[in-house]
C-alpha cells in the first residue's frame, strides 16, 4: 500500500478576496429589502465573499512596497435606501509592514480615493508565478467607519482578505 500523499492547496481566485464583516453580511441578508451586487469585474464567491478582478500593479517584491490596482463595483443596500454602502475599484498600497486598503469615491475617473482600512501584512508567498498574500488582517479606518455609518469604530477588525496577482 503506497501512502497518499497530500494535493496542493488550491489557488484562491485571482484578485483581492474580502468578505467585508460577516456579521454585516448576515444583517443585510436578514433584511427585507437587503440587496447586494457585485459588476463591473466584481463577482460574489460561493462563499459569499466579493472578488475583484486584477486591475495592474506596481509591487516591488523585494522592498515589499508599491501599488495593486483592482476593479469591481460591488453595492449593499437597505432601510429603504437609508443604508448604502459601494466599494468601487479597491486598491492596495503597501509601505514597510502594512498595507492601505482604498476605494474611489466616484468622482474623478479613479485617482478620487478614500481609505477604508489598513491592513497588517506580511510578505506574499510566490505560488505557482502569482504573489499570494492570505488571510490578511483588516482594520477599519476612519474613513471606513463613515463608510459604513459608524457602525464599527476606526480600528475595529473586519474580515480578513486574500490578494492573488501576477508575479
Amino acid at each position: 500500500m503506497t501512502p497518499t500523499s497530500a494535493s496542493p492547496a488550491p489557488l484562491p481566485l485571482p484578485g483581492l478576496t474580502w468578505g467585508i464583516k460577516r456579521s454585516f453580511m448576515d444583517y443585510i441578508s436578514g433584511l427585507p429589502d437587503g440587496a447586494v451586487s457585485a459588476a463591473d469585474g466584481a463577482t460574489v464567491t460561493a462563499s459569499g465573499e466579493f472578488c475583484f478582478a486584477p486591475a495592474g500593479s506596481e509591487y516591488d517584491p523585494a522592498s515589499g512596497t508599491g501599488l495593486l490596482r483592482f476593479r469591481g463595483d460591488v453595492r449593499v443596500a437597505g432601510h429603504h435606501g437609508m443604508m448604502f454602502v459601494r466599494l468601487l475599484d479597491p486598491w492596495v498600497e503597501f509601505a514597510a509592514g502594512h498595507g492601505v486598503l482604498s476605494i474611489s469615491t466616484g468622482d474623478g475617473g479613479g485617482t478620487d480615493r478614500s481609505d477604508v482600512g489598513t491592513l497588517r501584512t506580511a510578505a506574499p508567498r510566490n505560488m505557482e508565478g502569482f504573489l499570494v498574500w492570505e488571510r490578511v488582517e483588516v482594520a477599519v479606518s476612519q474613513a471606513g467607519s463613515e463608510l459604513f455609518d459608524g457602525q464599527y469604530a476606526d480600528g475595529q477588525a473586519m474580515d480578513p482578505l486574500v490578494i492573488r496577482v501576477p508575479a
